[in-house]
């Protein structure tokens, strides 16, 4: 739909606008989270942890509420991308508390 949208131009109509602003939302997002996780939560940085965690939780939630409850994504690929926002969540905990145990953390 955004490819169909955007190969004559500029959206004229509210639907390919909003699909277009959602796609654009996402990707930026999305490269924020891969930056900060190949930047700083390899390196088990509290700030990246707390960056991604909240930004994306907001993002995730926000999508959930706005697009998943009223219907306008289906329930199983709208709540993949919580599911596994989820599971990242819950795994980079267990690594960043294991981590600050096993040795001091430099805080910069």
């Amino acid at each position: 739909m955004v490819a169909r949208a955007l190969s004559g131009g500029l959206p004229s109509g509210e639907l390919e606008s909003e699909s277009l602003m959602f796609f654009v939302c996402a990707s930026v997002f999305g490269a924020q989270a891969i930056a900060v996780g190949l930047v700083l939560n390899r390196v088990n940085d509290r700030f990246g942890y707390w960056l991604n965690l909240l930004t994306l939780g907001v993002i995730d939630t926000a999508f959930v509420a706005f697009m998943v409850v009223p219907g306008h994504v289906d329930p199983v690929g709208g709540l993949s991308g919580p599911l596994v926002w989820v599971a990242a969540a819950v795994a980079s905990t267990i690594a960043l508390s294991r981590s600050s145990s096993a040795a001091p953390h430099n805080e910069t």
